[in-house]
């Protein structure tokens, strides 16, 4: 009987699948060219480069893999958003186009 893919992924259950399919997260992480604690980095936070190296190997998307990294922003990523915002000039009124002086 063949196996199914888990349909909740948690860190064991990725980790385990990897294992299934003979390889290792140290493995995909050199085959990938990065450094070779990214992808067991990238199972328990946030490491987008492991992220999309585990995702190939196992034939998933990363949004599928990790749904919560990927369907609320953190703190960090809606900080940036904000100062994103306010630093853009396109949003500000009329230049001041006073007679020079």
């Amino acid at each position: 009987m063949a196996r199914t893919a888990p349909v909740r992924w948690d860190k064991h259950a990725i980790t385990a699948e990897v294992r299934r399919r003979g390889s290792t997260l140290t493995e995909i992480a050199i085959k990938a060219g990065l450094h070779p604690s990214a992808c067991r980095t990238a199972v328990v936070r946030r490491h987008i480069a492991g992220e999309r190296a585990i995702a190939d190997f196992l034939g998933v998307a990363p949004e599928v893999l990790w749904p919560k990294r990927y369907t609320t922003p953190s703190p960090w990523a809606k900080r940036i958003l904000a100062e994103r915002e306010s630093a853009s000039q396109n949003g500000r009124g009329p230049a001041d186009v006073g007679a020079a002086a």
